[in-house]
Order: C-alpha cells, then sequence, then structure tokens
C-alpha cells in the first residue's frame, strides 16, 4: 500500500505534462505554420512574357509577275531557228535545220506562209519602206524576199559565208557579219554590190544600227564592242569587263549599248564605253529585244525570259523560265506580246508570253496593302 500510493501520486502530477505534450491533431485540426517577415513580403508574380522587341519594317508584297505565258503554237520542221524579226506586220523566222522561212501570223497565232529552198537561213534584216527583207544563206548568197507575196525577188553573192545581218537607217546598206573570217562587209542595196569590208579580232556575234553615225557590234572573241562609222573605219572599241558578248542592241533614246554577256546584261555609254549598269541573268542569255516606248529591255536565251526597265539605269523586272529551248526573241509593241521560236521534246514551238508592265507602278509593302 505505502509502494501504491507514491505511483498514484506520481501518475496525478504528470498528467497535465503528458496531456500538454499530445499533439494537437489529436483532437483539432493542423493549423499552418506562420510565414516568417521576410516570407511575408509580398513577392512579385512571375509572368512568363520576355521584354517586347521593337516592331520588324514592314516585309515588301511579292511584286506581281510582269511576264505571263499566253500560248504555245506548233511550227513545222525540226528546232533549229537562227533568226525572228516583223515584216509587214507579220513574223519571219529562219529555219536553218529546215531550209525554210516561216511566215507566222501573230494576231491568229498561226503560219500563213513558207518560203522553201533557202539554203541554210540565218540572219534577217527587215527593209520596211521597199517592203522587203534580207536572209543571209549558205553558199555566200543573200536572199532578197518581198514581204507582200513572200516570194523570192532576187539574190545577190557576197564575199565569205554571211550570217548576221543589218540595215542601216535608211536603207542603203546592208551589214554583213560572217564568223568564219571575223569581218564585217557593207554592201550598197541599190547596187547589190560590197563597198567594204572591217577586219575584226573575232566573230561578229550581233550588228546594230543606231542614228547612222555608228553601227555597233559585239565581238565574242575579244569581249569587246566595236563602233563603225560610215567611213567603214573601228570609230571606237570597248573593252568589256565580261565574257562571251552576244546580243546587242542600241537605244537612240538615251544613248546607250545594251549587250548580253555570259551570265548578265551590261548597259554601256555609247560616248565612252563605259558600264552604267548590269543585271544578272541565267547563263546562256544571248539575245536581246527593245520597247523603246516602254523603257523595257527583255533578253532569253539559257532557258528563261527576262525583262529588265532601262530608264533610270538596268534594273530587273521580271523573269519567266520559257517552256521551250530557244533563244531568238522579238517583241511586238502593237500587242505587247514576246515571241520566242524554239523546241521542246524535238518539236519546234512558237512561245507567246504577254509583257503586263505598267509604266510607273511601284511595289506595294504590306503595310501599304492594308490602307488600301
Amino acid at each position: 500500500m505505502r509502494k501504491i500510493l507514491p505511483l498514484l501520486l506520481l501518475a496525478v502530477s504528470t498528467a497535465p505534462v503528458l496531456l500538454a505534450q499530445q499533439p494537437e491533431n489529436a483532437q483539432h485540426p493542423v493549423q499552418p505554420a506562420q510565414p516568417s517577415a521576410q516570407e511575408a513580403q509580398p513577392q512579385a508574380a512571375p509572368t512568363g512574357k520576355r521584354k517586347k522587341s521593337p516592331p520588324p519594317p514592314p516585309r515588301r508584297l511579292p511584286e506581281a509577275a510582269h511576264l505571263s505565258t499566253v500560248a504555245m503554237v506548233d511550227l513545222p520542221g525540226r528546232p533549229g531557228f537562227s533568226d525572228i524579226a516583223f515584216a509587214n506586220n507579220e513574223l519571219v523566222v529562219s529555219q536553218t535545220n529546215a531550209n525554210s522561212i516561216d511566215i507566222f501570223d501573230p494576231q491568229n497565232r498561226r503560219l500563213v506562209a513558207q518560203v522553201t529552198n533557202i539554203a541554210q537561213p540565218r540572219g534577217i534584216a527587215v527593209d520596211a519602206r521597199n517592203n522587203r527583207f534580207y536572209v543571209a544563206t549558205a553558199n555566200s548568197v543573200i536572199a532578197v524576199i518581198s514581204s507582200q507575196d513572200w516570194q523570192v525577188k532576187d539574190t545577190f553573192a557576197v564575199q565569205g559565208s554571211p550570217d548576221v545581218l543589218a540595215l542601216s537607217p535608211d536603207g542603203l546598206r546592208l551589214y554583213v557579219g560572217d564568223k568564219e573570217n571575223s569581218t564585217v562587209s557593207a554592201v550598197d542595196t541599190s547596187l547589190r554590190r560590197t563597198i567594204g569590208t572591217v577586219q575584226l579580232d573575232g566573230r561578229p556575234e550581233c550588228i546594230a544600227t543606231g542614228d547612222g553615225h555608228m553601227t555597233w557590234v559585239s565581238v565574242q572573241d575579244s569581249a569587246t564592242v566595236v563602233g563603225i562609222d560610215p567611213e567603214l573605219k573601228i570609230a571606237a572599241q570597248y573593252k568589256l569587263n565580261a565574257s562571251q558578248p552576244a546580243g546587242l542592241v542600241y537605244d537612240a533614246n538615251l544613248h546607250r549599248i545594251y549587250v548580253a554577256v555570259r551570265s548578265a546584261v551590261i548597259a554601256l555609254d555609247a560616248d565612252h564605253g563605259n558600264e552604267v549598269a548590269r543585271v544578272p541573268a541565267a547563263p546562256g542569255v544571248e539575245d536581246l529585244t527593245l520597247d523603246s516606248a516602254g523603257h523595257t529591255l527583255f533578253a532569253a536565251g539559257g532557258g528563261a525570259i527576262l525583262s529588265m526597265n532601262t530608264a533610270g539605269g538596268l534594273k530587273e523586272v521580271d523573269d519567266l523560265l520559257a517552256d521551250v529551248k530557244g533563244h531568238n526573241i522579238v517583241f511586238d509593241p502593237g500587242r505587247k506580246l514576246l515571241f520566242l521560236p524554239g523546241g521542246r521534246e524535238g518539236r519546234s514551238k512558237m512561245l507567246i508570253v504577254k509583257d503586263l508592265s505598267q509604266a510607273g507602278a511601284q511595289p506595294q509593302t504590306e503595310t501599304d496593302a492594308a490602307l488600301h
């Protein structure tokens, strides 16, 4: 009894302590811990947003196409064309492989006549005043063909092997380029007689007659443009910063010479031969044709057609992949059409392309477009 009493007293004295040490969640829910003074400070909530960058400049909208394929017309014979020109509102095309001259109606887009038995026809020069055109042929012969009934009216012999042709503005002289002998000869068209020959440093690829004071010739081997005066003397010789000059056009309004060279078209100052502009082009670009009223130059070759604006320099406007393999091109200013004879899958074709360019049209930006 004495041992039990102290134990009872000890139990009674320690009961409040044990009760105080029991966890509060035995009878009450757990209370959340109070934040510290530092934790109690408000914290900026993360936004996940980066610092704003300045808006990008307005992106230029793609310029509208200026060249568009209109049609592709079958031509007779195997592909192999040397030159193309307008005569009496019809297209005349020399088909070297077919030994013929095709007469093509651009309005109705069909062949209307054919001059046959022309031995390997090459260059063409049109005499609009006298309703005729000249064709360089094999065997050192120039054929004279009427642009009214499409009959051969005359032929005359020249020295060497005639290839490229050009007629003086007054129609009194026919310039004949001979690639085999690297010469350019002048023929009196009334007498049908050669009056002089100029020896060059290479093959004459193209001849352009301008204002009557100078005849320009692209010489491929020496990469030069040569100016021949009326006395048949070389009065200018411009060395090009390029190779393989081919097609050549003289712009009388701007007094410039445009030359198709390897992978480019260049513009030269006709007075001094300085290069004033250059536009990259497809490798193999070869022929040029000029719309002087519309200030547009067109180039063909290398599987493409290129249009360039000549006002204030030389600037690319548009390019179009050609559906035919050809390098001769001519522009119809009345219809704003380009004609390119060539071959496709072994057959002769005439590709017709529309020039949709408008004078003074400026490319828009997305910002500009949103305002209209």
